[in-house]
Formats: C-alpha cells, structure tokens, sequence
C-alpha cells in the first residue's frame, strides 16, 4: 500500500536538512512539533516552491518547470505536472479541505495529513476510498500568512493519532514564489474535483498531465492570491486518460472549463474574491476550473477537447498590480 506520510515525511526531513540552500526556515514548535516556512519570512526559492508542492502531493507525482508564451512579447514561467494516482496525490492529499479555524481568513490545511485524519468536514475526502490511516508521521501544508499555533498543532497531531514530534506542518503565504508554484501546480486536482462533482467516475482515470504559468511575485497578498487562481483559470490546460466511453468523456468536457462553467467568467479571480467578502467559501464553485482540457478514452482511442487559454485575462492580471 501506498503511505503518502511517510513520503512526505521522508521528503520534509530532506528538507530540513538543506534549508539554508533551499532558502527556507525551520524550527522545532513547543510541543515538539516541526514547522517549515517555505516563504512567509524568507524568500524561499525555485527547489523549496518543488518541494511543497511535493508534499501536497505525498509526493507522488513528477513536477518540472519550464517556459509559458502568452504572446509574441511575453512569456512566463510554467510548473508542468505529472500524475498517475490522482485519487491519492490530488482527491485524498493535495486539495485544500481541512478547516482549521474560522473567519474571514480561515486556515485550511492540504496534504497527505488529511487522508491520516480523516475528519468529518474535509467533504473532499468523499471523492476517493484512499486513506492512509495511523501513520507513524503526519505532514500537512498550510496557505496562510500567520504561522500555526501551538494549539493548532497539537489538534492537527491528536487528528491524525501521531505524537506531536512526528508532525512536519509547512507554510506558505500566496505572495512569494511557493505560492506562486504550488498553486499553479492545483490544475490536475481542480479537474479532478469537478468531475466527480459532474458524476464523472474518477476512479476510471489512469493517467494526467497539466501545465499552468507561474504568476508573478507580488508583496501584496490580495493581488497575488488574485494572480495564483488566474494562472489556472485563464492559463491552465490539462490532459487526461480515462478508461471511459466517447459519450462520457464527450458529455463532460464542457463542465470542466471555465469559460463554460461559471456567469464570473472573464473576471479577474481578484475581483471575485473581494466582491464575495474575501471568503473563500462564499465564493461559487464553478469558478474552480481550469481553462483548457483534453481527454482521451484509452477504451476507444478517441479524444475530445474543451475550453481555450484567456491570454487577455493573463496579461491583465500578471503584468498590472491593480488587476481590475
């Protein structure tokens, strides 16, 4: 059996061991717990932003960069990523469903943590049978611009049934390049997530790629959570093989993208943020959704293909700082 813990740990420990090359800090929390801070005060760097999004992954899947032309001027940054196991890496690990606060700005934790705690309000969890239950070690990622408290990691630990000295809790803010990586590598998980909310049958996918362009690093966290989604939304394009019909993969291609998914389409992912409150969860789902997919039935060999790249959407959000 696959234990995404134990390879994330296993990743985590690598990582404390080169944090001064990685540009990432660590420290011992006093319950025991260990805490990595991939960007909230340091810079962080191109391997530290590979490896947490590794460990949202329980690195099981193949992370590489390289460059994403939007025009004949400009070209960005791209995270590709490769994927295998999708109901394990991206439904049981990488999608953000482990609330743990309330308000406004929530803390919401993602990563292998969550398939070892199992809580009964991380609904994403319902999309895959995959648990990874009493790990010996726990690892879980945290988007948020306010370091954990020591009672947080005591809850987190006491979820998962592990001692709070085998718990590894990574951070990072939106605003620095981990932010900007990790996010843009969310395509293949925002795919998977609405095809099992479209009844698609996500255990009949057997391989998956995806490819986003990297935002742009701005200090300001509005704007760059605003870029981070519209790397996906407008940029992201993703390929997958699934062991299903024609009529299948032709009834859901539409319902994945986003330029046929929501009424919000076109708008800057910023603007919609902050016309729902700043809240996350007052914001509608459709809106989750990549720009472009492809699909290809390994059952017949056909393929179809839904959605387009919004270059103009891309070009206003990452090359203004208003972004309105």
């Amino acid at each position: 059996m696959i234990h995404i813990n134990e390879r994330a740990a296993a990743l985590a420990k690598k990582a404390i061991a080169d944090k001064e090359v990685l540009g990432i800090e660590y420290q011992t929390m006093a319950c025991g717990a260990h805490l990595l801070d991939f960007g909230l005060a340091v810079k962080g760097s191109w391997e530290a932003a590979a490896i947490f999004t590794r460990l949202t992954l329980g690195d099981l899947g193949t992370l590489q960069f390289g460059r994403w032309a939007l025009d004949e001027e400009h070209a960005f940054s791209c995270v590709d990523l490769f994927i295998s196991e999708p109901l394990i890496a991206c439904l049981a690990s990488q999608i953000a469903g482990w609330q743990l606060s309330d308000g406004q700005f929530a803390t919401i934790g993602s990563g292998p943590a969550r398939a070892a705690a199992d809580m009964p309000n991380d609904r994403y969890l319902d999309m895959t049978p995959y648990r990874d239950l009493h790990p010996k070690h726990a690892v879980l990622c945290i988007q948020d611009t306010r370091m954990p408290s020591d009672e947080m990691a005591q809850l987190i630990a006491k979820s998962c049934n592990v001692d709070c000295s085998n718990l590894y809790i990574a951070l990072s803010p939106s605003n620095c390049i981990t932010g900007s990586v990790q996010v843009a590598a969310r395509m293949l998980e925002q795919c998977c997530h609405k095809m099992h909310e479209n009844h698609f049958d996500v255990s009949m996918i057997e391989h998956c790629w995806g490819r986003a362009p990297i935002a742009p690093v701005c200090k300001d966290e509005i704007t760059a959570m605003g870029r981070i989604n519209d790397a996906i939304l407008y940029g992201g394009e993703a390929e997958f093989w699934v062991d299903s019909s024609d009529e299948e993969i032709q009834a859901i291609a539409d319902k994945l993208v986003s330029s046929t998914s929501s009424p919000q389409y076109g708008t800057p992912f910023k603007t919609i943020f902050e016309n729902a409150g700043k809240n996350f969860y007052a914001i509608d789902h459709e809106v989750h959704s990549i720009a472009k997919i492809k699909l290809h039935s390994t059952r017949t060999g056909n393929s179809v293909t839904a959605g387009e790249i919004n270059s103009q959407v891309i070009k206003k959000s990452f090359l203004t700082g208003a972004c309105q």
